[in-house]
């Protein structure tokens, strides 16, 4: 199942900005998923201490605990998503306009 992140923190709750870049490291090691959990692409828009990501997992459970860390920096959206040009092509329909 394909899971759309959005996660955003501020000034007053950014690794960052609280411990410097060398802090940073650990709160980044989530683009790199475990056992559970693919990242498909993580992106992020630094002005805004925002960031957007693409996971791949069977349960919504796995995509939370990987995202555990951020609960205290701010909000984070998790919205399960459909592939839509995977199901294009499953329908036979990929390349017809």
């Amino acid at each position: 199942m394909l899971f759309h992140i959005s996660a955003q923190h501020d000034h007053s709750t950014c690794t960052r900005v609280l411990h410097g870049p060398e802090a940073a490291k650990s709160g980044q090691a989530w683009v790199e998923g475990n056992d559970a959990v693919e990242v498909i692409g993580a992106w992020g828009h630094p002005v805004s201490h925002r960031s957007f990501a693409v996971l791949k997992a069977d349960t919504f459970e796995d995509v939370a605990s990987l995202l555990e860390f951020h609960l205290a920096m701010g909000p984070v959206e998790v919205l399960p998503v459909s592939d839509n040009v995977q199901r294009r092509k499953d329908m036979g329909y990929w390349g017809e306009r």
